[in-house]
């Protein structure tokens, strides 16, 4: 058997597996006469009959199966897939019958050049049945080659009499590799995210140089995450769909909408003239906007103008940033004590369906409700393109209260979950799975832990009912019924939130508005961020870990005056601002998310919160769905019992030591490892520490990739990336300066490898205690130890370092300005950093030669090493006492309980800030001089009053750290 067809069918066998027989047939019918009832010749009807043995370790005899394959419709023979697969037992029956019409078929079989003048004239019937538990199966095929059929069945026979005649156990496990029940169970639904974002390697068993965790489990993980990603890039068409999409937030208050709500729904003015959006009030030439011929196909059918309207075209034009998609979330939308418990009516649903269709203006007309789903006040409503609604499918919904007793609806959650197919030619592309939430958590500044446990608690209860097919051909399955599944939340390709969370922020009323209040208030948002709870919560891991949300510019949705007392800003003076309203998300590294936008619409002011919104450019790779479930079976069957192999595997490190050479502070340098299995099987390998307790490599050092799986021949390039930052420099910098240790690499049911890796820390100034920096005897660099420093008893002065940034900065700044104002060069930091550790001179300048680039990067450097500090100038346990002190007075006589190495430097540093500021240009005022102190402050008071990292001593206020430096500087 040398043919076309025997080639496909054994590419998909394992060496364990022998093809014995292959038969060409086609999928019939009989009617009740027994006449054929006209049976098709396309790839859809077509089908190939194989008899495959396999021969079972220290077992002479042989185990059988009939395989049923099909091919994909447009591709060719060698695209073969199971379609079922029966085990040759004793449940296993066929029968062969004479058709009644006889024909002669002039077409040539696949793979048998010639095979027409040897073929019989007559059609023959192949009946195979097989028994289940409540069932028989049956399967009625049509072929014309006689000699194959006949090979065929006298297959069949012989390893069904093996079967009868051996006592042996037989459970035919093998055969579960040839059903897609075993290799497709990844593609059939999203990874959940949680999983997909965490390294692989934590998600095997522990292990260290000598102690191999369970490679057999480790195996079977990095099998699956091999495949899943292997399969995808096969498949791949190289082509990609784009899709824009915009969400939004918007608690109502429990008002009907009264307001246009176009800020919310459209572009920016700017981005309007770019991309066709038509205002109602603005007059425009159809010269002006970019054409899409089905959207005008819409407007024509509908009756509309025959003016041209843009949408994002299947070309992908990067011009248009229309919305294929608006996803909008509403909370409070019914604030009635009858609504509590459940709500019925549409009416309000209806009212801001309408609402938003008359926001997008002219364009409303190319829009059309998807989906929505209501809770109470909750309601989430999707809005498509119709020229893009034959993409999306697969709508279903999920809710889950979190109010009152934790179950009423007044808080909770509505989500939309969707498939989007992209629209491609030829193919059947694999879909994109979405998952939309709308939530409303617990209010109240001291609530952060109850809207911690509800986030985790509504991830738990948000689950989506599907139907699950996959193992419908599969021989072990009883009934070919469907069975029912639940798709968790993250169990998405993308998933998004569009919330009102509540986490506000930590701050005192009065600092968050003197903050908001300041010239530019804009300025300040990045310092209010930083005590802003949902931040806290994500950097802690407490909730939305791994969560991404774009930075934050606009000023806070909530809460705005509504018939109340307000602020200069527009805010209730009787609840503090904050940013409640918030739009998050979370993809697969499968599809490329890209966010556009990030606002609020303070121009929508019907509610005392403002609606916020974001835009979102997706880029999802078009994979042909049926040549990834194949390829996917040939890898998982190709792959399959490794764990079971009685060879070793092999792999061969290339070098076997690296030298990293000079290592030095935030200087990154990268090499490279090759890889190479030389063995006989595919294999695993992950690095692992030398120690259970110790990590595999040290902080400064990140290796790229942990993990990987190669099969034989195969080579792959490891990187291993150097860098050291202030937490690894204040490690280094009270160590020798030789850098000595080993990576261990383990493969698998294999032996471990070992890379020798050396280099030579070059000690910096940086990150290190002040009372370090004050008894260096030189230059850091000229350290021969890390003990070589002078005696504690001599004088403490502030370090050289610190004072040679400012004398410089004193002798060449004229315009302060310059000390914001200036580009920052990375290659000038460094040069200034590399001075300062080697006690070299600065850079000096040309002349003619702009100062201002120098200056900034010197001021830079400034802050970045009073930053790097190990301990902040001012301990945090004398930060309460800073803010208490009223008066210039009190303030000088409170460093009489600093440390005396913070004493100079404080005295130094606010004489040279207090000299800048007081630096007058002709084209400055009083005024600008008392800015400038405010600037001073604004950038140097966070670092000299860095807060405790380790939360042991409270937070203070950031205007009060400024306020207690101005009493020096000001």
């Amino acid at each position: 058997m040398n043919g076309i067809m025997e080639t496909a069918v054994q590419s998909l066998l394992r060496s364990s597996e022998d093809l014995k027989a292959a038969l060409e047939a086609e999928v019939t019918q009989l009617q009740e006469r027994g006449d054929l009832s006209g049976s098709s010749t396309d790839d859809r009807s077509r089908r190939i009959l194989a008899v495959v043995s396999h021969r079972r370790d220290y077992v002479e005899d042989e185990e059988g199966s009939v395989l049923i394959l099909k091919r994909t419709p447009g591709h060719s023979i060698e695209d073969l897939s199971v379609e079922v697969a029966y085990p040759i037992s004793g449940r296993f029956s066929f029968s062969v019958a004479q058709a009644r019409r006889a024909t002669l078929d002039l077409r040539t079989s696949v793979g048998d050049t010639g095979a027409t003048l040897g073929q019989s004239r007559s059609e023959l019937i192949l009946t195979i049945k097989y028994e289940l538990a409540t069932e028989i199966r049956s399967h009625t095929l049509i072929t014309r080659d006689t000699r194959k059929l006949q090979s065929f069945t006298s297959e069949c026979r012989r390893l069904k009499d093996i079967f009868t005649r051996n006592e042996f156990d037989t459970d035919f496990s093998w055969l579960s590799l040839y059903t897609q029940e075993s290799s497709l169970k990844s593609f059939s639904f999203p990874i959940d995210l949680r999983t997909v974002k965490l390294p692989l390697h934590t998600r095997l068993s522990p292990a260290s140089a000598g102690l191999p965790g369970d490679d057999a489990v480790d195996i079977s993980i990095v099998r699956e995450h091999w495949i899943y990603n292997k399969a995808i890039e096969e498949a791949s068409t190289g082509s990609s769909a784009r899709l824009l999409i915009r969400t939004g937030s918007f608690n109502v208050n429990g008002k009907l909408p009264s307001q246009d709500l176009s800020p919310w729904l459209r572009p920016t003015k700017r981005d309007s003239e770019k991309s066709g959006w038509i205002s109602p009030l603005k007059s425009i030439s159809p010269l002006d906007i970019l054409s899409n011929p089905i959207d005008e196909q819409v407007i024509s059918s509908l009756g509309a103008s025959s003016a041209t309207l843009a949408h994002a075209s299947l070309n992908n034009d990067a011009n248009v940033s229309d919305p294929d998609l608006l996803v909008l979330g509403f909370q409070e939308l019914d604030l009635s004590t009858e609504a509590l418990l459940y709500a019925t009516s549409t009416v309000k649903e209806d009212a801001w369906v309408a609402a938003i269709l008359a926001g997008l203006g002219e364009r409303g007309i190319l829009y059309e409700k998807l989906a929505s789903k209501q809770l109470v006040g909750m309601l989430i409503i999707a809005i498509a393109k119709k020229s893009r609604l034959s993409c999306f499918g697969d709508i279903r919904f999920s809710t889950a209260g979190a109010g009152i007793m934790g179950i009423m609806g007044n808080k909770g959650a509505t989500a939309i979950r969707m498939s989007y197919t992209p629209l491609a030619q030829e193919i059947s592309p694999s879909s994109t799975v979405f998952t939309f939430v709308n939530a409303h958590l617990a209010a109240f500044d001291e609530m952060v832990e109850r809207r911690n446990f509800d986030f985790h608690d509504l991830s738990r209860r948000l689950v989506f009912d599907q139907s699950d097919e996959l193992d419908s051909n599969s021989y072990a399955n009883a009934t070919s019924e469907t069975s029912i599944r639940t798709a968790g939340l993250f169990e998405s390709d993308v998933l998004f939130w569009m919330v009102h969370l509540n986490y506000r922020i930590d701050l005192a009323d009065g600092d968050v508005r003197e903050l908001l209040s300041s010239s530019p208030g804009t300025s300040n948002i990045p310092l209010l961020l930083k005590y802003d709870q949902l931040k806290t919560a994500i950097a802690s891991g407490k909730a939305f870990t791994d969560f991404s949300e774009h930075a934050i510019t606009h000023m806070p949705s909530y809460r705005y005056a509504s018939n109340t007392s307000e602020d200069s800003l527009g805010y209730d003076r009787k609840r503090k601002p904050a940013w409640t309203d918030r739009i998050l998300h979370m993809s697969a590294p499968s599809v490329l998310v890209t966010q556009r936008s990030y606002s609020s619409h303070p121009q929508i002011t019907m509610s005392d919160h403002r609606p916020v919104s974001a835009d979102f450019d997706l880029n999802v790779s078009i994979v042909d769905k049926q040549r990834c479930e194949i390829a996917a079976s040939k890898l998982y069957r190709e792959l399959w019992s490794v764990e079971q192999s009685s060879k070793t595997p092999k792999i061969k490190l290339q070098p076997m030591t690296l030298d990293l050479g000079k290592v030095y502070y935030r200087r990154l340098t990268r090499q490279t490892l090759s890889i190479q299995n030389v063995g006989q099987i595919p294999c695993v390998y992950r690095f692992v520490a030398a120690d259970a307790e110790q990590p595999i490599c040290p902080q400064w050092l990140k290796i790229d990739s942990v993990v990987g799986l190669l099969r034989p021949g195969e080579c792959s390039t490891t990187t291993v990336t150097v860098f050291v930052d202030n937490s690894s420099a204040s490690q280094l910098n009270l160590a020798p300066p030789r850098l000595d240790f080993t990576l261990i690499l383990h493969t698998a049911l294999g032996k471990d490898h070992f890379i020798s890796v050396t280099g030579e820390y070059q000690y910096t100034c940086f990150a290190n205690k002040l009372t370090r920096l004050t008894r260096l005897p030189g230059p850091v660099r000229t350290m021969k130890s890390p003990n070589d420093w002078v005696p504690s008893r001599q004088p403490v002065n502030a370090p050289r370092e610190i004072m040679t940034l400012i004398n410089w900065l004193m002798t060449h700044v004229i315009d302060p300005n310059d000390l914001f104002n200036g580009p920052l060069e990375e290659s000038i930091c460094m040069d200034i950093r590399e001075c300062l550790d080697t006690g070299d001179q600065f850079p000096s300048l040309q002349s003619g030669e702009e100062h201002g680039p120098l200056a900034a990067a010197i001021a830079y450097i400034l802050v970045q090493l009073l930053d790097s500090l190990v301990d902040p100038v001012v301990p945090p346990y004398l930060h309460a006492r800073c803010l208490q002190m009223t008066s210039r007075d009190e303030a000088f006589e409170l460093l009489d309980e600093f440390p005396p190495e913070s004493v100079n430097v404080w005295i130094s540093l606010t004489a040279f800030l207090h000299y800048i500021s007081l630096q007058k240009l002709p084209s400055e005022s009083s005024t600008d001089q008392a800015n400038m102190a405010e600037r001073l402050a604004t950038v140097f008071a966070p670092v000299l009053l860095r807060d405790d990292s380790t939360r042991l001593h409270t937070p203070v206020s950031p205007i009060g750290k400024r306020k207690f430096l101005l009493h020096f500087i000001g």
